[in-house]
């Protein structure tokens, strides 16, 4: 089920992303919030999907990072931000962080 924020709060998870990744689309639908944005140096896509399951928050990450370490901690680094933020927003107990399919604890 797709996360509902306010205006404020879509405007700082743009601000979160956007000060690591330049932002192509910020698009909600019903079943998720998509982000889809590219890093400004390698030119990497990266998308994350925001929505809630039941009682959990998930943030889910997309990325086809190939022999880049700085991009993959900013990454990372991204969403730890994103991830702290909306669980101080919606006040969820439970969040997942999924990076590719791997399950990662903040």
């Amino acid at each position: 089920m797709r996360i509902n924020l306010s205006e404020v709060q879509m405007t700082e998870v743009k601000r979160i992303v956007e000060k690591e990744f330049l932002i192509k689309a910020i698009v909600p639908t019903d079943d998720y919030l998509f982000i889809n944005c590219f890093a400004k140096k390698q030119k990497e896509i990266v998308y994350y999907h925001l929505f809630l399951e039941i009682d959990t928050l998930i943030i889910r990450c997309y990325a086809r990072v190939f022999d880049s370490l700085g991009l993959t901690i900013m990454i990372k680094n991204t969403a730890k931000k994103l991830f702290d933020y909306l669980v101080n927003q919606t006040g969820l107990k439970y969040t997942k962080y999924i990076e590719n399919g791997v399950v990662w604890n903040f």
